[in-house]
């Protein structure tokens, strides 16, 4: 339930959510927990995924089971949250390709994917200090989805890096021997 409103917790603005106390998660993660997890498989836009994925972690998570982690949490939200991040990887590969120092539209562009890049990451972050910081013995088992999908984002994010290294190198001696 909201805090003072009694409004049911399925209409509560995300907003809202953003502002709850402590308290108030633990008590309502048993009905809020399915309802975000919806909200997330369904949305289509890639802000209101990072919004939704952020009051997950940050308010949710925290109150979550151990034990039950990996089917109530990663294997739910981690497949999307990987295939997002593949996406933003892909239209930021896309986009960079007309950049120019003219292009002011793209320069924004590239700046808000990345920016947005930095938020998953920063719930992804979450996700793995949450478990680091637990005082209980963690089964892989029960957090299975999270280490290969953190290392399917590493290494992701470091073949781009290498590749469009490689590629600026290559171009360049391209223009280079072009040139002389």
């Amino acid at each position: 339930m909201s805090q003072e409103r009694g409004a049911p917790a399925s209409v509560v603005p995300l907003e809202e959510l953003s502002s709850w106390p402590e308290e108030l998660c633990r008590r309502e993660l048993p009905s809020m927990v399915p309802r975000l997890l919806s909200m997330y498989r369904h949305s289509d836009s890639w802000m209101e995924h990072i919004q939704i994925l952020k009051i997950l972690v940050e308010m949710f998570l925290p109150h979550m089971n151990h034990l039950t982690l990996e089917q109530n949490f990663f294997s739910p939200v981690l497949p999307k949250t990987v295939k997002l991040f593949d996406d933003m990887m892909y239209e930021l590969t896309s986009q960079a390709r007309g950049l120019s120092s003219q292009n002011l539209e793209i320069q924004t562009t590239l700046r808000n994917i990345l920016e947005t890049m930095v938020q998953l990451l920063g719930a992804l972050t979450g996700c793995v200090q949450h478990i680091c910081a637990t005082q209980e013995s963690i089964i892989l088992e029960n957090i299975h989805s999270l280490p290969s999908s953190v290392l399917h984002v590493i290494k992701s994010t470091f073949v781009h890096c290498k590749f469009q290294t490689f590629s600026r190198l290559f171009s360049r001696k391209l223009i280079l021997f072009k040139s002389s």
